[in-house]
């Protein structure tokens, strides 16, 4: 599933809130998954890095790094997309973060 930020929006206090919606489900294939772990102010966090692989089509074209992928109710930032071929597939690289006691 990929989310796209739709319109923002403003709670009660006048603050902006980012709104994701839905974009498309696509059948992907799973290609690699990189998990890794660092020390950063005073916290262990993980994170885990994975790629997909889609057919191309008009739409999947259009997926972007300012998109989110959803797989196995886990929420990844795309960090790259990547053209195969002319026109055969898509690459998408994501990565999901969590801290120490939560579900990696």
């Amino acid at each position: 599933m990929i989310r796209r930020a739709s319109a923002p929006t403003r709670n009660a206090m006048n603050e902006p809130v980012e709104v994701w919606a839905d974009f498309g489900s696509f059948m992907a294939e799973q290609v690699q998954q990189r998990p890794t772990e660092s020390w950063k102010g005073g916290q262990t966090a993980a994170q885990v890095e994975r790629v997909w692989r889609v057919r191309w089509t008009a739409r999947t074209a259009s997926i972007s790094p300012s998109d989110r992928l959803v797989c196995d109710g886990r929420e990844f930032q795309i960090i790259g997309v990547t053209e195969i071929g002319r026109r055969v597939g898509i690459e998408i690289v994501g990565i999901a973060y969590s801290e120490e006691g939560l579900n990696a």
